[in-house]
């Protein structure tokens, strides 16, 4: 038989669990559990500049670059807490493709006001990638992830890509 004591320890584990469930939402809503990469944008950048196709473009503080092609063409730096993630800008003079290739509609715009064509492939290695032509040259940058942290990554690629720039029409 049940007494009014058991009715007191039922309420209190009933409020108990009530409390828990709202400190647990409480975490979860104010940050707890961000993924990294979308909790905030890196406070320190640095710029990269290319030295044989003038082209430019920020990124964090404390990445790691890779060793360089020999053409001097581009670079790829990588997250140093997470080395699958990487950024890559590269070119390529037109005139030493094999074969012409018609320009792609543009679909993205830099804040100097380029106009390029954004690519995204979502793939186990998904990639942001973005294509500008200009004076003979094909500029390309891209941002590339695991496919299940793509998303957290997605704003940031945007953002770099957006501030790449080239030299202008007239140089």
């Amino acid at each position: 038989m049940a007494s009014c004591h058991d009715g007191n320890i039922v309420t209190f584990v009933y409020i108990m669990k009530c409390w828990i469930g709202w400190i647990l939402v409480g975490l979860l809503i104010f940050g707890g559990c961000r993924p990294i990469a979308q909790a905030e944008m890196p406070n320190r950048w640095q710029t990269y500049r290319n030295p044989r196709f003038d082209f430019e473009f920020p990124y964090p503080e404390g990445w790691v670059e890779s060793a360089p092609p020999e053409n001097r063409d581009g670079v790829t730096f990588s997250d140093p807490k997470n080395p699958q993630v990487t950024i890559r800008a590269w070119a390529e003079s037109l005139r030493s493709l094999q074969k012409s290739q018609p320009k792609p509609e543009p679909n993205f715009k830099t804040e100097q006001g380029v106009s390029g064509r954004l690519e995204v492939k979502i793939e186990s290695q998904s990639s942001f990638t973005v294509t500008f032509h200009q004076n003979n040259v094909e500029y390309n940058w891209q941002g590339t992830a695991p496919n299940q942290q793509f998303s957290d990554y997605y704003r940031f690629f945007s953002y770099v890509a957006s501030r790449f720039r080239i030299p202008n029409k007239s140089e």
